[in-house]
């Protein structure tokens, strides 16, 4: 009974907040068009995350959307980070860089071309050799899920160019 009366008393703190479970973010753009490779990972979650956390809808021409999104780059990369004393890798990072910029309707940019970047320090042994591999995907993806909410979240907080937000203060 008391644990009931815990909860039901953690619940009113809650609501008495004004906490409210986080749903689809407003967003200045009605539709979203990105542009990128068919074959992009990265694209095809981007474009999902946008069309399930805002409430824009995803298009898939680009002239008929009022936000643009280019993929300008994505590139994974390796860097060993230490040797043992025979010369073999012991440690390396993972790099996943994603160049993304975004223009309206008109043409205008309003995102200029920014880099968003991502890096995870692996462990190596020759002996599991498979298992790395597998393990160097997984930590991919998660760079790019991570670099995806990145994005999502810098592209709703965008404003159409010209809007009254982003005119001159006036004197």
């Amino acid at each position: 009974m008391l644990r009931l009366g815990a909860l039901a008393f953690a619940v009113s703190l809650a609501a008495g907040c004004g906490f409210t479970l986080r749903g689809a973010a407003p967003m200045q753009f009605e539709t979203v068009a990105v542009q990128a490779p068919e074959d992009s990972v990265f694209a095809a979650e981007l474009r999902r995350s946008i069309a399930g956390s805002t409430t824009s809808k995803i298009v898939r021409d680009p002239k008929a959307a009022a936000l643009r999104i280019d993929l300008l780059g994505e590139e994974r990369t390796r860097e060993s980070l230490t040797v043992n004393a025979q010369g073999r890798v012991r440690e390396y990072s993972l790099f996943l860089k994603v160049r993304v910029r975004a223009q309206d309707a008109q043409g205008n940019e309003i995102m200029n071309p920014t880099e968003f970047t991502q890096r995870r320090d692996v462990s190596f042994n020759e002996n599991i050799l498979l298992a790395k591999e597998s393990e160097d995907q997984l930590l991919y993806r998660d760079m790019a899920s991570e670099i995806v909410q990145l994005v999502a979240r810098r592209v709703s907080a965008l404003k159409p160019h010209g809007s009254a937000s982003s005119a001159a203060p006036v004197k």
